[in-house]
């Protein structure tokens, strides 16, 4: 292959490209292709014109599993024009989060638990545990609402790691 076909070129993608140049000189490129992301930090060359990218051979153990797939990903728009599905799964926690957050705009609209409740689990479930002496319906909202409240305070900071 010629170095042109093999070059990275931000202009030619098929897809949204932001760049952010930080003061340490670090480009952060930020890809876009649909609802998928896929950022890549580079650094040595400038991105605004066609490049050849190189990686390191040696990765951090830790931080493997993310490199491998930053570049099954650069390589699939590359050749493609997108982002393939099976490299970015649904989150697990997707539903828990939901539930959480559901509960927290419940929380922040001024409902009570038990209205919570009601939007999110159904008329009948209220009706039927609400008033079980083990309180695992009212602990389950009580747990949503918290979580939701300490994400919005700080915790969605963990999700930015």
């Amino acid at each position: 292959m010629s170095p042109e076909t093999l070059s990275f070129d931000l202009a030619a993608l098929p897809c949204r490209a932001t760049l952010v140049i930080t003061a340490d000189a670090r480009q952060h490129v930020m890809l876009r292709n649909a609802h998928r992301n896929l950022q890549l930090v580079v650094e040595g060359a400038e991105v605004l014109r066609p490049v050849r990218l190189s990686v390191d051979a040696i990765w951090p153990a830790d931080r493997m599993r993310q490199h491998l797939n930053a570049l099954e990903c650069l390589n699939a728009l590359h050749a493609t024009g997108q982002l393939p599905d099976r490299l970015f799964p649904p989150e697990a926690r997707a539903s828990r989060l939901r539930f959480v957050l559901q509960a927290l705009d419940g929380s922040l609209g001024g409902a009570s638990h038990r209205q919570i409740a009601r939007a999110l689990l159904g008329r009948q479930r209220v009706q039927a545990d609400w008033t079980d002496p083990r309180n695992h319906l009212r602990d389950r909202i009580r747990r949503a609402v918290r979580r939701g409240h300490m994400l919005m305070d700080r915790g969605y900071q963990d999700f930015l790691v």
